[in-house]
C-alpha cells in the first residue's frame, strides 16, 4: 500500500508540474530518492511515465487511452455531453462537469465556448475546492469544509483568491444561500464562472456543473448566466434519475 500511495504522489505531481527530475520528485514529495528511481523505473516498465534526454519524467501519451477509457465507462453522465453543448450554445460560455476527488475538484468533461484560450480548468485538469467556480461548488455542497480547511494550504493563484479560513465559511455560507458560486478572477484574472451542483434523485451532490469566461460578460449578464446554469443543471440531474 505504501509503494502504491507513493506511485500516486509521484503520478498527481507529474500531472500538475509536468516534467521533473527524481531529485526534485524527492522534495516535493518526501519520498527518497533511492524509493523514487525504483517507482519510476517501474513506472516506465508499464509504459505510464517516460524518461527524457534531460534525465527528468513525464506522464506518458498512455494517459490520454486511459483518461478516455475512464470517461466513457462512466455510464451516469452519458447525458452530459448534450447538456454542456446546449448550455454553451446558450450562453456562449464555456461548461464544464467537475466530480470530487479528495480535495479537489476534477474536470471529467467541457464544452468549449469563446473564451478557451485564457482558461485554466481542461478535461483531466483539477482545482483546489477553495479556488474556481467548480470547486467552490463541490466544498459549499459536497465536501466536509472542516477537513478540507485543516488539510489544505490554501494555495493562492491571483490576488483575489480567498486564502482566509473565515473568508472561506462566508463564502460558503453565500454559496449555499445563493444557490450556485461566483468566481470572479480568483483563478485567473479577468475570468468570471459560475458553479452550481448537480444532484441524485435522493438529494445528494453527484458534481458541479460550471461556465467560465470574460469577468466583463459575467459581472453584465450574471442574473440570466444563472438561470441558464441552473437550468442546464437541473437537465443534467435529471439524466440521472
Amino acid at each position: 500500500m505504501k509503494v502504491l500511495s507513493n506511485a500516486d504522489e509521484v503520478i498527481d505531481l507529474l500531472s500538475k508540474e509536468g516534467p521533473l527530475s527524481p531529485a526534485d520528485i524527492a522534495e516535493r514529495t518526501g519520498v527518497p530518492r533511492p524509493s523514487v528511481y525504483r517507482l519510476l523505473d517501474g513506472l516506465h516498465a508499464i509504459g505510464l511515465t517516460e524518461p527524457l534526454p534531460d534525465s527528468t519524467a513525464r506522464l506518458s501519451l498512455r494517459w490520454l487511452h486511459l483518461a478516455d477509457s475512464a470517461r466513457a465507462a462512466m455510464h451516469e453522465w452519458s447525458g452530459a455531453p448534450a447538456v454542456l453543448s446546449a448550455l454553451v450554445e446558450r450562453t456562449g460560455q464555456t461548461a464544464y462537469l467537475s466530480l470530487l476527488r479528495k480535495d479537489e475538484a476534477v474536470c471529467i468533461d467541457w464544452e468549449q465556448g469563446r473564451a478557451i484560450g485564457v482558461l485554466l480548468l481542461k478535461p483531466g485538469r483539477t482545482l483546489p475546492l477553495h479556488a474556481g467556480a467548480a470547486g467552490r461548488t463541490l466544498l459549499a455542497f459536497a465536501a466536509d469544509v472542516d477537513s478540507y480547511l485543516a488539510s489544505s494550504d490554501l494555495r493562492r493563484f491571483t490576488p483575489a483568491t480567498i486564502v482566509d479560513a473565515h473568508a472561506l465559511r462566508d463564502d460558503v455560507a453565500q454559496t449555499r444561500h445563493r444557490g450556485y458560486a461566483i468566481s470572479d478572477g480568483d483563478v485567473t484574472e479577468g475570468i468570471g464562472a459560475l458553479g452550481a451542483p448537480v444532484r441524485s434523485a435522493a438529494g445528494s451532490v453527484l458534481g458541479a456543473l460550471s461556465i467560465a469566461g470574460l469577468a466583463d460578460e459575467f459581472a453584465r449578464q450574471r442574473d440570466r448566466l444563472a438561470d441558464e446554469l441552473l437550468a442546464a443543471a437541473a437537465d443534467l440531474a435529471g439524466d440521472q434519475r
